[in-house]
């Protein structure tokens, strides 16, 4: 009898499958020795039937031609001396405990670091991290990312055990992709565990703590039954979950598609939190449409109930610039590429005070109120 082909197999399989001729094979190959390819079991069986969840996972050649960057948000990792905490904002910290991921999406915006073996935070680091967090009088948040956090969860209840106890914290987010690339680990014990933390204070309400999570769908072809059962069980123990799109080419880069996506996690109690424009990170050229592409596809939102609108942003290396239906881009043409420069509400002061920099991100400036003017990068929808 033939022996089964593992999950490694089946998905080494698909390695080449944008390749049409031994060049672009060679392309790849050249590709992923920068960033590698990894999938779950769970996903390649959703890759027979889905050309949305391939585009996202497989390799491609056009990869090897970009005019991104390899870090484009990466502005507040040394606003610390202490690895894996990070502050860019006023009121909220990010902490990332475990930097991999059970599958690499090819648009990530941290793959310098996701699909690099950067090393874990040890329990020391995040004690120091959780002793720092204490001290930040302004901050009332922490978002627990990585990577993907719950790959480690020891290293994450850890933190939660400690950061559940501060007085400064009310706020707690868990960031994760789990629900889509492997929602059988939605135990009801795990989920009863995360439930564990939100702490809600009847009588003084200044008092309670709630546990979020950010979820990540892209496409309705990732809201399958595995992924709404596991979700309906955090749900269910209280626990909130807002979900983050990216804009993706080719993709979801149209109103039909987002329409049905949006509509969907609302008929399984998601919340649609974020339509996030993708980020110019190396590799994503052809992953990115224009942002005024994502604009009109807002603005067709808006006709729709209230509640199936996101929050559209585009984030310059300084932080998040927030789209409406009245947004005019500022576009400009510098060395053959399209970039939008937009006044910021971020101060430069409270920037580099924040982040610990010295100066301003590369082609950002600080305007006469002392706001900075932020440079990004667009896509094209050729």
């Amino acid at each position: 009898m033939a022996k089964e082909k593992s999950a490694l197999d089946k998905f080494d399989e698909y390695k080449y499958y944008y390749a049409t001729n031994r060049e672009q094979q060679t392309l790849i190959d050249k590709v992923v020795l920068d960033y590698p390819a990894k999938a779950t079991p769970y996903l390649i069986n959703l890759m027979k039937n889905s050309e949305a969840i391939r585009k996202q996972y497989l390799p491609s050649p056009l990869e090897s031609k970009t005019v991104g960057s390899a870090q484009p948000f990466e502005e507040g990792k040394h606003s610390s001396k202490i690895y894996g905490l990070e502050r860019v904002y006023r009121d909220r910290v990010l902490l990332t405990p475990h930097f991999d991921c059970p599958a690499y999406c090819r648009f990530c915006y941290k793959k310098s670091r996701v699909m690099r073996n950067h090393p874990e935070m040890t329990f020391e680091q995040i004690d120091a991290a959780i002793e720092e967090i204490s001290k930040m009088d302004e901050v009332r948040g922490v978002l627990i990312t990585g990577g993907d956090v719950l790959v480690n969860t020891k290293k994450l209840f850890y933190a939660l055990d400690r950061l559940v106890k501060l007085d400064n914290i009310f706020e707690i987010r868990v960031g994760t992709r789990t629900l889509l690339t492997c929602p059988q680990i939605y135990t009801d014990k795990l989920c009863d565990r995360l439930a564990s933390y939100i702490k809600v204070d009847v009588k003084n309400p200044a008092k309670s703590k709630s546990l979020a999570m950010n979820v990540h769908f892209n496409h309705p072809d990732e809201l399958t039954p595995e992924a709404i059962q596991s979700a309906s069980k955090l749900i269910s123990r209280g626990i909130l979950l807002r979900n983050q799109t990216v804009l993706l080419k080719g993709i979801n880069d149209d109103i039909k598609t987002m329409k049905k996506l949006f509509s969907l996690l609302l008929r399984n109690r998601i919340i649609p939190y974020y339509m996030n424009h993708c980020m110019p990170v190396e590799g994503s050229d052809h992953l990115r449409c224009s942002v005024q592409k994502g604009i009109d596809i807002y603005k067709n939102l808006c006709t729709e109930s209230s509640t199936i609108i996101p929050h559209y942003v585009y984030a310059p290396s300084a932080g998040k610039v927030h789209c409406g239906v009245d947004t005019v881009l500022r576009c400009e043409k510098e060395d053959g590429l399209s970039i939008i420069r937009t006044e910021m509400e971020y101060t430069k002061d409270e920037f580099l005070k924040l982040t610990k920099k010295k100066t301003l991100p590369p082609k950002h400036e600080c305007n006469e109120k002392g706001h900075i003017v932020g440079w990004y990068l667009d896509g094209n929808d050729d």
